[in-house]
């Protein structure tokens, strides 16, 4: 049994160089465990520290368009017949060491070809094993930032930042471009940056990744266009090359449903002060191609009334007060009213209050300030007449008296949009001030005369000029004199003012001096 044992081994141990050589097929190609670089699975695995990345990340990292540079941290795992984790970084030469080859060159080529290259390699070195080369770690490197900036200098980025996010700390001066910024490679190429097609559009091809050395150069703002109008965002926009009528309403916010396309226009400088206006056709493919020249101005109209809905404000004692919607030359007061459920028991029907926005210029009216400011014995009587048409013209306030009220007819009156409607409380009192004993509110009662209403107050004091009674209708702020009253109404206002005080001696002077100027005169006559 011994002897059996001792001949099997000795056979299978004979055995296992030429299953190698079967399974490599050829001498050339190096056997995987006679590499001290590889350990089989039986053998100690490699301990590879990944290094964790601290960058900020806007998605998965394109293999196609990364640029591999001095600093990244790639990682090499091989399975198979072998299983082993490299971590490899890339040399500030732009290489990196592969296990059992000569240094790969690898700087300034895109991930997805640095890959490629990089497991053709191990492909063609080991049999049965497969590979797979990852990007871990993002490098840092220094970009240079010159211009019309707040703080020029050198920047650090990593290889996934673009353009914007060191042009943002730099900070931007109040005349730099934003859409003319001009970068610059190591190899002497240049890249444009537009930072309002990429803030505004979403274009991040204006916006690019920056690589390694890049120099990014502000210039000034100089060509500018505006856009007006029924666009998202009405602005004054920097020009950039290549920019047509499409660019200027794309970078304004685009059209708003309330656009008319057709009804626009521009006004362009044929000149350094000569102009022309243009009728142009915003919805038009080849309109919108048309060039854009500094100093124009495009603008687009608004479509009529687009959505408007005129409404009227309803308060005060009604059953349900708020806004209506209403169809102007149409809907009466007496219309809403009804909407808002009629009046409340405690209404005031003879004090509805109609409350109209009348237009008045903004024009300041010189002539109307300056006779504001004269008093009624400065003015002669054209004057006051004018200057109480002006202040009927300002008067936004109507009373009207519901129970006087035809519905449909000529004195319910049509609605305009933003009229408001206020309909006040029942006040059944009338208030008394001035020269009574006793000033304050007393009970208003139907067919009480304005004497007894006085009596209710006191009566009058020793110092009351009778005859100059007045009453503040509440309704319509009107003063009428007490012998032109017809009726006291209900939340009048009664006031009773004080007689002037009686000087004999200038009254006898004042006698003397007229009666001195007639005698001049009738002496003057008689001679």
């Amino acid at each position: 049994m011994r002897a059996w044992l001792t001949s099997t081994v000795l056979v299978l141990t004979l055995s296992i160089p030429s299953v190698r050589a079967f399974a490599q097929g050829s001498a050339d190609v190096p056997d995987i465990g006679s590499l001290p670089e590889l350990r089989e699975l039986t053998g100690e695995r490699s301990k590879v520290v990944r290094p964790t990345s601290t960058v900020m990340q806007a998605g998965a990292v394109n293999a196609d368009r990364y640029i591999v540079g001095p600093g990244d941290q790639l990682e090499l795992t091989l399975w198979g017949r072998v299983a082993r984790t490299t971590s490899l970084t890339v040399s500030p030469e732009g290489r990196i060491l592969l296990p059992g080859r000569a240094a790969m060159d690898v700087g300034g080529k895109t991930l997805a070809a640095t890959r490629e290259r990089v497991l053709k390699a191990i492909n063609d070195q080991y049999l049965g094993v497969h590979a797979d080369l990852q990007l871990v770690g993002l490098r840092r490197f220094k970009v240079y930032v010159t211009g019309q900036v707040e703080r020029p200098g050198a920047v650090e980025a990593t290889s996934t930042m673009r353009a914007s996010e060191v042009l943002a700390p730099a900070g931007l001066l109040a005349k730099a471009s934003h859409r003319n910024i001009v970068l610059t490679r190591l190899d002497g190429s240049t890249v444009h940056v537009d930072l309002d097609a990429a803030q505004t559009l979403g274009r991040q091809d204006a916006d690019p990744q920056l690589i390694d050395g890049d120099v990014i150069n502000v210039p000034y703002s100089t060509l500018r266009a505006a856009v007006g109008g029924a666009v998202s965002n009405p602005r004054e926009i920097e020009l950039a090359h290549g920019d047509d009528i499409a660019t200027l309403v794309a970078l304004g916010g685009g059209l708003i449903p309330a656009a008319t396309p057709e009804r626009a226009f521009m006004v362009r400088f044929t000149s350094a002060s000569e102009r022309e206006s243009l009728a142009v056709d915003v919805g038009q493919a080849e309109v919108l191609k048309r060039p854009i020249q500094d100093g124009d101005r495009l603008y687009i109209q608004y479509r009529p009334d687009y959505h408007f809905l005129p409404s009227v404000d309803i308060a005060g004692d009604v059953e349900h007060p708020g806004s209506f919607p209403i169809t102007p030359g149409r809907d009466r007061l007496t219309d809403v009213l009804g909407w808002a459920g009629g009046f409340r028991a405690t209404a005031n029907k003879a004090a509805v209050h109609l409350i109209r926005d009348v237009e008045i210029s903004k024009v300041q009216d010189p002539e109307f300030e300056r006779l504001a400011r004269l008093s009624r014995n400065e003015m002669t009587e054209s004057e006051y007449i004018k200057l109480e048409t002006k202040l009927a013209e300002r008067k936004n306030t109507f009373t009207i008296d519901w129970n006087r009220l035809e519905p449909g007819s000529a004195n319910d009156p049509l609605l305009q949009d933003r009229d408001v409607v206020r309909v006040d409380r029942f006040v059944p009192t009338v208030r008394i001030e001035g020269q009574v004993k006793r000033p304050g509110y007393v009970d208003y009662a139907p067919g009480r005369s304005l004497g007894e209403y006085i009596q209710l107050a006191g009566g009058f004091t020793d110092r009351s000029a009778r005859t100059g009674v007045r009453v503040s209708r509440s309704l319509t702020g009107q003063i009428i004199p007490a012998r032109s009253l017809r009726g006291v109404l209900p939340g009048d206002f009664i006031w009773v003012p004080e007689r002037k005080d009686f000087d004999a001696w200038t009254s006898f002077r004042d006698i003397i001096t007229v009666a001195g100027q007639v005698a001049v005169v009738i002496f003057t006559l008689s001679r």
